[in-house]
């Protein structure tokens, strides 16, 4: 009873006018009358940042229609991870998925509508944290968790469509240090003639390498090395090998049981700040013309330059995540992502300081800005309290 109350508080808190969703239209170009839905709700790695940046891409440069849906909160701000995406049933007409979740846990109304996308075998890419894009889902869509153990649908939505979940001995972990060690992704041997990778080199990544076990139809496309940098650098981690980092699929399990023949992008890529790699950015625009069955137009030179401003922020839980933004201030051509008067979550917060200067290690610029902003914080002489106790193994 408390879950459903629950669930209709959300639906009614989040009204329609909030809900409007963000559009790019683009006019001409090869995906001209395609239709992709962007679905952007993790709670760590700016899929809110990631994915309005790649639809402005591929409709603008490329004449996609793109419709970006978000988790937003009571009063219609996108906040990553959160209990409601509105606009689900943008999905009722779309070419194609591009899919940026972690840990969603949604009300059956907007669960239905990504369930009837996949049982009518629309094509999807995959990045990131959406092998494990539901935890703590209950009811009917339970089976959509990433730790579901049920035979009918085991490891949930991100095994059965993606082929791999968040487990370590089948599935994937952690493989490099988010905030130290970057990682150079590059294509695996024998694939470099894949249409995805038509034009794609050598992408950087600033978040963190999963350690991927691809699943046994999967057609291999991407290895990571870790660095021991948190840039670009030939300074590799000789401690740990080459592992993969994304692959294809030719079909998926539909929640209903029903094997679908579709096709399915997945790269363990793609936190905002890794599309500052030009490369990254044609590899994701490549795989949505795969998907969509336009292998046929890739090219080398096909135009991923940024449009508008893009100012992605650092990926972490709980803070950098820009405040008070809504979807349609991200709208038109030269919107910067994020806006430029949006304050950033959690940074003027003394109990989470010591967090917050490692991650900021690396990222000189913002931590020059905060000391700014914060010198007590952040600044040479920053005061900060003590740290807590660490506490004992039991």
């Amino acid at each position: 009873m408390k879950a459903w109350i629950l669930t209709l508080i959300t639906l009614l808190a989040v009204s329609p006018t909030m809900a409007e969703p963000l559009v790019y239209e683009g006019t001409e170009g090869i995906g001209k009358g395609k239709h992709i839905v962007f679905i952007a709700n993790d709670h760590e790695y700016r899929s809110e940042q990631t994915c309005p940046l790649l639809a402005k891409i591929l409709a603008k440069h490329h004449g996609f229609r793109c419709t970006v849906l978000f988790g937003v909160d009571q009063q219609g701000t996108i906040k990553p991870g959160a209990r409601a995406v509105p606009g689900m049933e943008a999905l009722a007409d779309a070419d194609m998925l591009f899919f940026f979740t972690r840990f969603m846990n949604l009300p059956d109304e907007q669960a239905d509508r990504l369930v009837d996308y996949f049982e009518s075998g629309g094509p999807v890419v995959g990045v990131r944290t959406s092998t494990h894009c539901f935890n703590g889902q209950q009811g009917k869509w339970a089976k959509l968790n990433f730790n579901y153990s049920g035979d009918d649908y085991h490891g949930g939505l991100g095994e059965q469509v993606f082929g791999n979940t968040w487990e370590k001995e089948r599935g994937q972990s952690h493989y490099g240090s988010n905030h130290q060690m970057g990682s150079r992704i590059t294509a695996v041997a024998g694939a470099e003639n894949h249409p995805i990778l038509t034009g794609v080199d050598q992408i950087h990544a600033y978040s963190g390498a999963y350690k991927s076990h691809p699943p046994a139809d999967a057609v291999e496309l991407l290895q990571v090395q870790v660095l021991n940098t948190f840039g670009p650098s030939e300074d590799i981690n000789t401690e740990k090998p080459l592992v993969n980092a994304g692959w294809t699929r030719d079909s998926y399990t539909a929640p209903s049981g029903e094997k679908k023949d579709a096709r399915v992008v997945y790269t363990s890529f793609g936190a905002s700040e890794d599309l500052l790699s030009e490369d990254g950015r044609r590899f994701l625009v490549n795989a949505c013309l795969w998907a969509c069955g336009l292998e046929d137009t890739i090219k080398p030179n096909l135009d991923v330059s940024i449009v508008g401003e893009y100012a992605p922020s650092p990926y972490t839980n709980g803070a950098f995540y820009y405040e008070g933004v809504k979807p349609l201030d991200l709208a038109g051509w030269d919107s910067r992502v994020m806006p430029d008067s949006a304050p950033l979550a959690a940074v003027g917060e003394a109990k989470n300081a010591r967090k917050q200067l490692r991650i900021l290690d690396n990222r000189p610029e913002l931590k020059a800005q905060l000391a700014e902003q914060y010198p007590d914080l952040y600044g040479p002489d920053a005061k900060l309290p003590p740290a807590p106790p660490r506490k004992k193994n039991r």
